[in-house]
């Protein structure tokens, strides 16, 4: 019966996805030169991960589907109407790992977060420095909440659970967007900074969470996470709350913020990994935190990491 089902559900993606793919050839034309470039680009990258991976066609369907539909199909300018199909993104991502695919469904989920966090971007206009204590503690919990399901769980498991709780922030955040002036709008919308599309940090966040658990084994995923999560928060709030000396190379971030991030990120990471490498981890996050560039924290810092650890063969 178990085998029944799942052949059944490989049968209906398939024909999802073979209809969503000529919808989102429909829908490109819309883009501008520039926009239907990139999707060329990334089709022709799914073409050669194909190819180098010798998969069969289902994966190769899956893999292009998705790089057409977040890129093509999201590029609407209705909000209704990309809400609906962050929906259907959402069911697509699921079906695609419940039949196996968990790396293409973390592929595919890693895209729907870039097109939002895109589209969001060009919403951002006015800079806010302004942070609430409580937005650090929903960042911390939901931190935490995650680390332990990777601690005690398996790993499919708990990229299960991280890959739910994306797809539902992401729905939360598409339902505050379209269903305003209500109690559950305004409290969602309380959690954003002023000026600042909402969810905008918490989909880099989401963004970084899932490059280190797509290569990275658990330890070490743990490390980053204690760096994103906890490190980065507490060093927001310690900053904030005593200042002190600013950085040379950045007057915004303090000394004071960099050093707790620091102690904080390799007092936690020393529970998963050796010292060594918990006191460098600490020290790089804290470092890349602390720059002054256009790439959000919440990802430079989960990507820099990442990189370091698979060099180190950590």
């Amino acid at each position: 019966m178990a085998e029944y089902t799942s052949t059944s559900l490989l049968y209906a993606t398939s024909i999802l996805a073979i209809g969503l793919f000529f919808v989102s050839l429909y829908r490109i034309r819309r883009m501008d030169k520039k926009g239907q470039a990139l999707v060329g680009l990334a089709v022709v990258a799914g073409f050669l991960l194909f190819y180098v991976q010798q998969a069969n066609i289902i994966t190769l369907l899956l893999l292009e589907v998705g790089i057409l539909n977040f890129n093509g199909l999201l590029s609407d300018k209705s909000p209704k109407i990309r809400s609906a199909y962050v929906v259907i993104c959402a069911v697509y991502v699921i079906m695609i790992h419940y039949i196996g695919f968990m790396f293409i469904a973390q592929a595919m989920l890693l895209g729907l977060l870039s097109v939002i966090t895109k589209l969001k971007e060009y919403r951002n206009r006015v800079e806010n420095r302004r942070v609430e204590v409580s937005r650090d503690i929903f960042h911390m919990f939901a931190g935490i909440s995650l680390m332990l399901m990777f601690y005690f769980e398996t790993e499919p498991i708990a990229v299960t659970f991280q890959m739910l709780m994306i797809l539902g922030g992401i729905l939360v955040i598409c339902a505050a967007e379209t269903f305003k002036d209500n109690g559950f709008s305004d409290f969602i919308f309380k959690f954003e900074r002023n000026g600042a599309a909402l969810g905008f940090g918490a989909l880099w966040l989401a963004m970084g969470s899932l490059f280190a658990t797509s290569f990275l084994n658990t330890p070490n995923v743990l490390a980053v996470f204690a760096a994103i999560f906890i490190g980065d928060p507490i060093a927001t709030i310690i900053g904030l709350h005593f200042g002190g000396a600013k950085l040379p190379w950045n007057r915004r971030k303090s000394l004071i913020g960099s050093a707790a991030y620091f102690t904080v990120t390799a007092g936690i990471s020393l529970l998963f990994i050796p010292l060594p490498y918990a006191v460098l981890i600490g020290m790089v996050g804290a470092f890349v935190e602390s720059l002054k560039i256009k790439i959000d924290d919440n990802l430079s810092v989960s990507v820099v990491l990442t990189l370091l650890l698979l060099s180190l063969g950590a």
